[in-house]
C-alpha cells in the first residue's frame, strides 16, 4: 500500500489535507510515501509498524515536530529530508546498520529526542550520537544531561582524587533529585517539561584540596 491523499483524508478526518496537523497511519502496511507534500501544517506523523524500506517520498515538511518510524524495514536514514523544526525522531526496530550523525544533526537542527534501539548498530553508536548532536537530551529513552556531566570527570581525575583523599577526606559526588518536577507533557509536541534529574551537583573535593596545597606551597 502507498500513502496517498485518500488515505490521508480518511485517517485524519480532513478533506483538505493542508489542514492536517496530526496524522496516524501506523500499522497500515504502507510501503511507499506519496502526496505528503500537501500536508504543510503537519506537526506529528506516525508511520510506525509499516513496511517502509526507505524514506523516499517524505517531503521537507516545514512544521513537523515528531516523526515516528519504529518497526519498519528501513536500512538507512540517508533519504531523510531536512526537517528544521523536528524535535523527536524514533526509528527503533528497523534494519539500520549505520547512521551519519553529523549529517543528521545538519538535517535536524532542532532534534532533542532520538531513539534507534533495536537496530543492528555497533556499541559506539550512542556515544557518536551524543557527541555529534550536543542538543539531544533524551537518547534511547535515557536523559543525557547527567551522563554528560559525569563524563566530565575523567578517569584521570578519579585517579588523582583517589590519591588526594588520603587524609584529606573523600571525593564527594552528590545528586539531588527534584521530587516536585512537573512531569506533564506538552500537548503539541509530547515533550517532557522537566528532565528526571533537575538539579545535579558534582563536587570534586580533590580539586579544592589541590588548590589549597598549591596556595600553602606558595606561602
Amino acid at each position: 500500500m502507498e500513502l496517498a491523499a485518500d488515505l490521508i483524508k480518511r485517517r485524519s478526518g480532513h478533506y483538505d489535507v493542508s489542514l492536517v496537523a496530526l496524522l496516524d497511519v501506523s500499522g497500515m502496511k504502507i510501503r511507499r510515501l506519496t502526496q505528503l507534500e500537501s500536508c504543510v501544517n503537519l506537526l506529528e506523523l506516525n508511520l510506525a509498524h509499516n513496511e517502509l524500506r526507505s524514506l523516499e517520498g517524505l517531503p521537507a515538511l516545514p512544521l513537523l515536530r515528531c516523526l515516528h518510524l519504529s518497526n519498519n524495514q528501513l536500512t538507512s536514514l540517508d533519504s531523510l529530508p531536512c526537517l528544521p523544526l523536528l524535535e523527536e525522531l524514533t526509528v527503533a526496530n528497523n534494519q539500520i546498520r549505520s547512521i551519519d550523525f553529523i549529517e543528521l544533526s545538519t538535517k535536524l537542527p532542532s532534534l532533542r529526542v532520538l531513539d534507534f534501539t533495536g537496530n543492528p548498530l555497533d556499541s559506539s553508536t550512542s556515544a557518536k550520537a551524543s557527541k555529534a548532536c550536543p542538543d539531544l537530551f533524551i537518547l534511547n529513552g535515557e536523559a543525557l544531561t547527567l551522563t554528560r556531566l559525569l563524563a566530565e570527570i575523567s578517569s584521570d581525575d578519579l585517579g588523582k582524587s583517589s590519591d588526594a583523599t588520603e587524609g584529606d577526606g573523600p571525593v564527594e559526588a552528590c545528586i539531588e533529585l527534584d521530587d516536585g518536577a512537573d512531569w506533564s507533557k506538552d500537548d503539541d509536541i509530547g515533550m517532557p517539561d522537566a528532565l528526571p534529574v533537575t538539579v545535579v551537583w558534582i563536587l570534586v573535593a580533590h580539586r579544592t584540596v589541590a588548590a589549597m596545597q598549591a596556595h600553602t606551597g606558595n606561602d
